[in-house]
């Protein structure tokens, strides 16, 4: 099964989005000539659809302006869906649990390894349960 959620498809989209911010920054500080934090704030705004204060002055600044607009709805809905169908598919979760089982079998020491979970393996995990042995599991899940 392939795993729904790519660390590397959200670290492109937060990489698209601060290209999109810089981009932004760069054209806003070059058609209106403001300051760089003033730049930079036109460009969150913009891009981040959080409101636009005021209408840029001229048209290469308009034009920017969409261009980020659609930039910003583009990678924000990208950014959403991704972290939505994470959270639909239980991906998460799965991550979590599967980092709290690798911490704790990397935390044993002197412990038995049982290859296979099948009748044996079940009945020996049993045997050392109740033993109190310290024990990891290797079973193939196709």
């Amino acid at each position: 099964m392939e795993q729904a959620f790519s660390f590397r498809r959200f670290g492109y989209a937060l990489v698209a989005m601060v290209v999109v911010l810089v981009l932004g920054t760069v054209g806003f500080h070059a058609a209106l000539h403001e300051s760089w934090l003033q730049s930079f704030y036109r460009s969150v705004v913009s891009s981040s659809l959080t409101g636009l204060d005021t209408t840029p002055p001229n048209d290469s600044s308009r034009l920017l302006t969409i261009v980020l607009v659609l930039a910003g709805i583009t990678i924000f809905a990208y950014i959403g869906s991704l972290l939505v169908e994470a959270i639909a598919r239980g991906v998460i979760g799965g991550m979590w649990a599967d980092r709290r089982r690798r911490r704790a079998i990397e935390a044993l020491r002197d412990h038995y390894v049982i290859c296979g979970f099948g009748r044996v393996g079940r009945r020996v995990a049993e045997e050392f349960r109740h033993a109190g042995a310290q024990f990891v599991v290797l079973d193939f899940c196709g």
